[in-house]
C-alpha cells in the first residue's frame, strides 16, 4: 500500500491514501457510504482508523471546492480496479480450426463444439477448409460442406468469407447468426476419398 504525503507524486487523477494532507477539510464518504459535506481532515482520519480502513483522496481541492475522500480498503479497491482494467484491455487470442474435404461428420461436430465454445468466450474464430491436389476439382462440393458447417456455428456471426488458393476461409465473431441455423442432418455429406 502507498501512503502519500503532501508532496508525494501520483499519476494524474490516481486516488491516494491520505497520511499527511495539505488541505484541512474534505467532503467525505464514510465506511457505510454515507456522505458528509464537510469534515475536518483529522476527524476523517480518525473515522478511517476506527473502521480499520484507509482514508483515500479521490479529488484534490480546486476552484474553491473541497477535496473528496472515501473511507475504504485501499488494497482491495486497487486490486479490483486493476483486475477490471486488465479484463477490459485484454485481447482474446484468435482461434483457427481446419477442415479437410473428406472429414467425417463426428469430427466436424467435435470441431464445431470447440468453435462455439471459443465464440462464447469472446474469441474470433476462423474456419478453414483446404483442398489439396486433385481435391480442387471438387470445389463446389467443398463450398456446400462449408455452408453446412456454417449453420453449426450457433454462437457467432460471419464477418468475412474469402477464397485463397485452394482454401475456403470463414471468419466469425461472437453474436447471433445471420439466420436461424437449421439442425444439420445426421450425415452432412457422405465422406469419400478425393485424394485420387
Amino acid at each position: 500500500m502507498n501512503d502519500y504525503g503532501p508532496n508525494k507524486v501520483t499519476k494524474a487523477g490516481e486516488p491516494f491514501v491520505v497520511k499527511y494532507a495539505d488541505f484541512t477539510s474534505t467532503k467525505l464518504i464514510d465506511a457505510q457510504e454515507k456522505f458528509h459535506p464537510n469534515v475536518r481532515i483529522g476527524e476523517a482520519k480518525r473515522m478511517a482508523q476506527e473502521a480499520g480502513l484507509d482514508l483515500v483522496c479521490f479529488n484534490l481541492p480546486q476552484n474553491g471546492s473541497l477535496a473528496l475522500c472515501k473511507i475504504i480498503d485501499y488494497g482491495k479497491w486497487r486490486y479490483y480496479n486493476e483486475k477490471q482494467k486488465k479484463k477490459q484491455n485484454s485481447t482474446k487470442e484468435p482461434k483457427e480450426i481446419q477442415f479437410s474435404l473428406d472429414i467425417e461428420d463426428n469430427d466436424i461436430a467435435h470441431k464445431m463444439k470447440h468453435a462455439n465454445e471459443f465464440l462464447e468466450a469472446g474469441h474470433e474464430v476462423t474456419l478453414i477448409m483446404t483442398l489439396k491436389g486433385r481435391q480442387r476439382a471438387h470445389f463446389p462440393l467443398a463450398e456446400e460442406k462449408m455452408n453446412k458447417i456454417k449453420l453449426m456455428c450457433t454462437k457467432g456471426r460471419e464477418i468475412n468469407r474469402k477464397v485463397n488458393g485452394g482454401s475456403i476461409i470463414l471468419k466469425f465473431i461472437k453474436g447471433h447468426p445471420e439466420t436461424t441455423p437449421t439442425t444439420p442432418t445426421p450425415s452432412i455429406i457422405q465422406p469419400r476419398n478425393y485424394s485420387s
